[in-house]
C-alpha cells in the first residue's frame, strides 16, 4: 500500500502485481525530491533496505540544530509532529457531537472488569451493543420494504390490482351518498 502512495507522490509509473515483481531501480528513480520518510514503525529489513537503496532518504529524522547534512528538517517530517493538530484545535467540540446521541456505559453485569476481558470479548459487546442500537432501524427497513413489496405486487397482479380498485371505487361511492 505505502508504494502505492510514494508512487502517486513520486509519479513513479510502475505496474505490478505482486511485491516480488517491483523493481527497486525504478522506484529509486523517481524518488528525486523525497529526502525525510516518516515510518514509525518500520521494520528492520525495511530500514535496511531503504539505506542501502536510497541513501539519500533519511528515515524517521531526529530533530538537530545543526540540520541534518547541511538542510533543516522541516517539522512536519518529525516523527513526534501530529500533523492534523492545528486544524483539529480549531474546531468546535460540538460539532463533533451528534443531535441526539447519549453514549451509553456499558452494565457492570456485562463488563465487570473492563480491563481485564479479552479482545474479543469487547468485540463482542461492542457487536451486542450496536446490533441493539440498530434494531429499530432494521425493523423499520423491514416494514419499508414489506410495504413496496405489497405495492408491487398490486400493480403487477391483475387480480390484486382489479380488487383494488374496486375497493377504491366503493370508498369513493359511499363517501359521495354521505355527502
Amino acid at each position: 500500500m505505502w508504494v502505492s502512495f510514494l508512487g502517486n507522490i513520486l509519479k513513479f509509473r510502475i505496474s505490478w502485481d505482486s511485491w516480488e515483481e517491483l523493481d527497486t531501480t525504478e522506484i529509486v528513480h523517481g524518488a528525486q525530491s523525497l529526502h525525510w520518510l516518516v515510518w514509525p514503525r518500520i521494520d528492520k529489513g525495511s530500514l535496511e533496505n531503504l539505506a542501502t537503496e536510497c541513501p539519500r532518504i533519511v528515515v524517521n529524522p531526529r530533530p538537530s540544530p545543526f540540520g541534518l547534512r547541511g538542510t533543516q528538517v522541516p517539522g512536519e517530517a518529525l516523527p513526534d509532529i501530529i500533523l492534523d493538530d492545528p486544524f483539529v484545535k480549531d474546531i468546535d467540540p460540538k460539532t463533533w457531537a451528534v443531535q441526539g446521541f447519549k453514549p451509553r456505559a456499558i452494565s457492570p453485569s456485562l463488563c465487570g472488569s473492563c480491563d481485564e476481558l479479552s479482545m474479543a470479548e469487547k468485540f463482542r459487546l461492542a457487536f451486542l451493543e450496536r446490533d441493539n442500537r440498530l434494531a429499530p432501524k432494521r425493523a423499520k427497513n423491514a416494514r419499508q420494504h414489506q410495504r413496496r413489496a405489497e405495492r408491487e405486487w398490486m400493480t403487477m397482479d391483475a387480480g390484486a390490482k382489479a380488487i383494488a380498485l374496486a375497493s377504491r371505487a366503493t370508498k369513493s361511492l359511499h363517501a359521495r351518498k354521505l355527502s
